[in-house]
């Protein structure tokens, strides 16, 4: 670990300066291998990695991502395969070779850096409990199985992060560091104070993003939807199991498909409110950051990151019902975009959670620092209680 100085001004008498050490910290990136970082259709855990990536290389740390060769990134890269291996079957040929280069990330080179941040989710656990470095694992997926009590009972003791409270309330006994939302760059999503009449829904066609919920409150509320989704081959909706009726020409939905960046943008900001209707506990985060950071509200079911992000009557509503959705839709029109904004700045800008990373990372690493040193000295001590040779 290398330090930048800094200068602040000491007591007032004699204006003495003092240096102050301020870590630049060396820090290994590993990102999941089956979608791109920030490309077209990048899921949010994804795009939510790469942003923060590239917020602690700004700051001047130390970055390396491991992810696929595709990947676009300020940090240094080491590819671990060619391109994802959700996009075409074949691609996890590449699943053995690329998991074997993790780890190495975890073993032989763990001592290149002094934080390793698993992105790899519970497939990572093993690697990271054998690892000398200190590690620190962000779950995105949901937690609420009870096949992963027993995962976790195995691997109680690794540093962990959740994106929600929610997410990680079936397993509060786990070694959970703290909750840190996703986060966007301030500067990327422009605040829209001038948004159309449609409601926005934005996520992959999969059975548990809700699309047939959100098509029906549109319907019911006799506003149009737009649609963006991003199509993931391993868990896409056929759209045959939506109601037929929901599905006819001209009922108000517009299918944009997957939209590139600037794109969603303008997508989320010209909307007068987006819709939440995902069904499981840990979803829409990072939209919801996004949309707030356009200045326009939410509306979604209770539960996961979307409620915990929504201050009721002031960016959205959090509703237990899609007849509640459907009541409070009319108030959206009311909402002051600029308080949507503000809220997203204190608590979901890419800055804020990367402070909250980097406090982390530090509390890990010294702690870390901590147990070598006492260690250290244990056995010292063990060392001087050995008894002492006779010789004649």
């Amino acid at each position: 670990m290398t330090t930048l100085p800094t200068w602040t001004k000491g007591p007032m008498a004699g204006e003495q300066f003092r240096q102050r050490e301020k870590p630049s910290m060396k820090i290994a990136q590993v990102a999941p291998l089956w979608i791109n970082g920030l490309s077209r259709g990048t899921s949010d855990a994804e795009r939510a990695l790469f942003y923060l990536t590239d917020e602690l290389v700004r700051r001047g740390h130390e970055v390396t991502l491991f992810a696929t060769a595709e990947s676009r990134t300020s940090a240094k890269l080491e590819a671990l395969c060619s391109t994802p291996f959700c996009r075409a079957p074949e691609n996890w040929s590449q699943a053995g070779a690329a998991i074997l280069a993790v780890k190495q990330v975890f073993g032989p080179r763990a001592d290149e850096f002094d934080l390793i941040h698993s992105h790899f989710g519970i497939d990572g656990f093993p690697m990271a409990q054998r690892c000398p470095t200190p590690t620190l694992t962000t779950l995105q997926e949901r937690l609420d199985l009870p096949e992963y009590v027993p995962v976790f009972e195995q691997f109680r003791d690794l540093p962990l992060v959740s994106t929600s409270d929610a997410q990680r309330a079936p397993l509060a006994w786990a070694s959970w560091q703290r909750t840190i939302y996703p986060g966007v760059p301030s500067e990327l999503y422009r605040f829209n104070p001038r948004p159309g009449k449609y409601l926005a829904f934005i996520g992959s066609l999969s059975m548990e993003e809700g699309l047939g919920a959100a098509i029906e409150i549109a319907r019911r509320a006799h506003l149009p939807l737009r649609v963006a989704s991003r199509k993931d081959s391993i868990d896409e909706l056929p759209l045959s199991t939506i109601p037929s009726e929901l599905l006819v020409a001209g009922n108000g939905v517009e299918w944009l498909g997957e939209l590139t960046e600037p794109a969603k943008i303008s997508f989320l900001g010209g909307a007068s409110a987006l819709v939440c209707t995902q069904g499981w506990p840990d979803a829409s985060g990072l939209c919801v950051a996004e949309a707030l950071a356009c200045g326009t509200p939410v509306v979604a079911f209770h539960g996961g990151q979307a409620r915990e992000m929504i201050y009721d009557h002031v960016t959205g509503f959090a509703c237990d019902s899609l007849d509640e959705m459907f009541h409070v839709l009319p108030l959206v029109k009311d909402l002051d975009r600029k308080a949507c904004r503000n809220v997203f700045e204190k608590r979901f800008s890419v800055e804020r959670m990367a402070d909250q990373y980097v406090h982390l990372y530090e509390r890990l690493i010294a702690a870390a620092s901590h147990r070598r040193f006492s260690a250290s000295i244990a056995q010292a001590v063990q060392t001087d209680r050995r008894p002492m040779a006779v010789t004649n």
